[in-house]
């Protein structure tokens, strides 16, 4: 039942997924041999502001890698099939992906903090978790990734049982798009949305972000064993096979580099891409694009890292959510057995360094 969950939730999932394989020149990571990289995602504003600005085009060029790009939302099935060798998933996901399809993994690079808040209707008394009558019906995307987050905030926060298919809550699964509306018809008393899914309730007044207006990433290090100073717990990392990576490092590192690139861009024209791109924000007229570039913008809500790069101090503080959900009920999706995978995560310089 576990892992029947885990893969509908990954299957289901709207995250960015990332697919590279059959690298024509194997270890040769510099390109030399022709390297294409099948590079399969869901639609990305980053990717597009790269794309328009040929920056994907030059780095090819220099690269002597093609990226064959496709769009899907099915990053398990590439991966646990054996059909791609990154792809993109939370932190939290590795070491159940990994106990429950047997498959090594290196994590390498992030690129999305956790941004999956609980909202309430406006004028509804719910604060936080604690303050929702248990039993009560919750509306949630999916069994894993950002529900593994609020379980364990809500064990950690409040004592509370936050889990599908049992616990203190009915939790029910429903599409991110669907859920604003499904709350506020009172088919559940609060949802777990992301922000861009909810930009017209959240504009009218008529939805409220519960625990002060935080996102999960903002809300983490108020409970979490943290203690570099830096913003955790990631939504989407860059995730490959332990196979695929140790065999292509180098280009792994050109790879980060050409992401890191469009993320400079990102913090540069934030306003401009959201305008330039508003289909990836879920938004159409000019209050709601208006709207989402402010939320985004102010009190260091932007979800994107500012670099992709990891080091070694930010690993050992963003790994340590396993320890947190080591201690969850046993029969909870969420929780890790003491004998679970520890995901290998590597902190990789530059091809400068």
């Amino acid at each position: 039942m576990k892992t029947k969950k885990f893969v509908q939730a990954l299957t289901a999932s709207a995250t960015l997924v990332l697919v590279a394989a059959g690298c024509s020149g194997g270890s040769e990571a510099d390109g030399a041999d022709g390297d294409v990289i099948r590079f399969a995602f869901a639609p990305d504003p980053v990717w597009d502001l790269m794309d328009d600005a040929g920056v994907i085009a030059e780095w090819e060029e220099e690269n002597g890698v093609t990226i064959e790009t496709s769009s899907t939302w099915d990053e398990f099935t590439y991966f646990a099939g054996g059909h791609g060798d990154i792809v993109s998933m939370s932190t939290q996901e590795t070491p159940v992906l990994e106990a429950e399809t047997g498959i090594k993994t290196v994590t390498f690079g992030k690129y999305n903090y956790l941004r999956v808040p609980l909202y309430r209707r406006a004028g509804d008394p719910y604060e936080t978790l604690a303050d929702i009558p248990k039993g009560s019906k919750i509306c949630v995307s999916g069994p894993t990734s950002n529900t593994t987050f609020w379980t364990v905030a809500a064990q950690q926060l409040h004592g509370l049982d936050y889990r599908v298919g049992g616990g203190d809550f009915d939790l029910m699964v429903n599409d991110h798009f669907v859920n604003p509306t499904n709350l506020l018809r009172g088919d559940c008393e609060a949802a777990a949305v992301i922000p861009e899914a909810a930009v017209p309730q959240m504009r009218k007044g008529e939805l409220e972000i519960m625990y002060d207006g935080k996102l999960p990433f903002q809300l983490y290090n108020t409970f979490a064993p943290t203690d570099d100073g830096e913003k955790h717990i990631l939504g989407n990392n860059f995730v490959a096979t332990e196979e695929w990576f140790d065999e292509n490092e180098d280009l792994a590192v050109k790879f980060l580099e050409l992401w890191d690139t469009g993320i400079a861009m990102w913090q540069e024209q934030k306003a401009e891409t959201i305008a330039k791109y508003p289909q990836h924000f879920s938004v159409e007229s000019d209050d709601d694009i208006a709207y989402i570039t402010d939320f985004i913008t102010e009190d260091d809500r932007d979800w994107f890292v500012d670099t992709v790069f990891l080091d070694q101090e930010w690993i050992d503080a963003e790994t340590q959510v396993w320890s947190l959900m080591h201690e969850l009920d046993p029969d909870n999706v969420n929780y890790l057995a003491e004998d679970a995978p520890t995901p290998r995560f590597e902190a990789l310089g530059t091809s400068d360094d």
